[in-house]
C-alpha cells in the first residue's frame, strides 16, 4: 500500500510539473506574441512614415518638373523673341540707310559697360 501512495504520489508530481512547465511556456509565448506585436505596430508606423515621405517626394518632383518646363518654355520664348528683333534690326540695316548709319557709329564706354553685362 505504501508504494501505490508514494507511486500516486510520484505521479501527481510529475503531473504538477507538466503543468507548471506548460504554463511558464504559455507565459513565454504570450510575451513573445507581444513582442512580435510591438514589433509589427513599429514597422507599420515606419512604412507609414516612409510613404508620408515619398508622397511629400513625389509631389516635389512633379512640382520641380513643372518648374523646369516653364522654365524652359520661357528660354524658348526668350530665344524666339531675341532672334526676331535681331532679324528685324539685320532688315532695318539692310533697307534703311540712316539706321545702318546709327548702328556704325561707336557706342559710348559707358553704355558699352552695361550692354556687356
Amino acid at each position: 500500500m505504501m508504494y501505490l501512495r508514494i507511486a500516486a504520489l510520484a505521479v501527481f508530481l510529475a503531473v504538477a510539473a507538466l503543468a507548471l512547465w506548460y504554463r511558464g511556456e504559455a507565459i513565454s509565448a504570450e510575451a513573445d506574441r507581444d513582442r512580435a506585436i510591438a514589433d509589427l505596430n513599429t514597422a507599420v508606423d515606419a512604412n507609414k512614415a516612409q510613404e508620408e515621405t515619398i508622397g511629400r517626394l513625389r509631389a516635389s518632383a512633379a512640382a520641380n518638373d513643372r518648374i523646369i518646363a516653364k522654365i524652359a518654355a520661357d528660354v524658348a520664348t526668350i530665344s524666339t523673341n531675341t532672334t526676331e528683333t535681331n532679324q528685324a534690326i539685320g532688315d532695318l540695316k539692310d533697307a534703311n540707310e540712316d539706321v545702318r548709319a546709327y548702328l556704325s557709329t561707336v557706342v559710348p564706354a559707358d553704355l558699352k559697360r552695361v550692354l556687356d553685362r
